[in-house]
């Protein structure tokens, strides 16, 4: 399970705003802090939180959950070219990626278990 703490503090570093294991500076850390309130109302408003939004997202999640925060968080964040399109890579254009990897997570393919009928 993942925290939205532990969740800031990845994107960031997926971002390379921050080495991996050195703490955010706070003006980063609101910021991204606000990518994750985003990301998050927009996989409720789909359906697809499946965790409270100050509680721990499942793990298989994660990535994906990032890839997105990632993707908003360039909006505002200079990332080199290099890193946008690893981010562009992992999340699609629009999250679309990202969100179709959670959505085969969150909800699997439905198998009838109803016999068909004969008549």
């Amino acid at each position: 399970m993942t925290t939205k703490a532990e969740a800031v503090q990845l994107t960031a570093e997926f971002m390379r705003i921050v080495p991996v294991g050195q703490s955010l500076q706070s003006q980063h850390d609101e910021r991204i802090k606000d990518s994750y309130d985003w990301t998050y109302a927009r996989l409720k408003n789909r359906g697809l939180s499946v965790w409270a939004s100050d509680g721990s997202m499942p793990t298989e999640i994660t990535p994906h959950f990032i890839a997105l925060m990632a993707l908003r968080a360039s909006e505002y964040h200079g990332v080199s070219a290099e890193v946008y399109q690893k981010i562009l890579l992992k999340a699609g254009g629009d999250g679309s990626e990202a969100e179709r990897q959670i959505r085969s997570l969150v909800r699997p393919s439905y198998e009838s278990t109803e016999l068909p009928t004969d008549y």
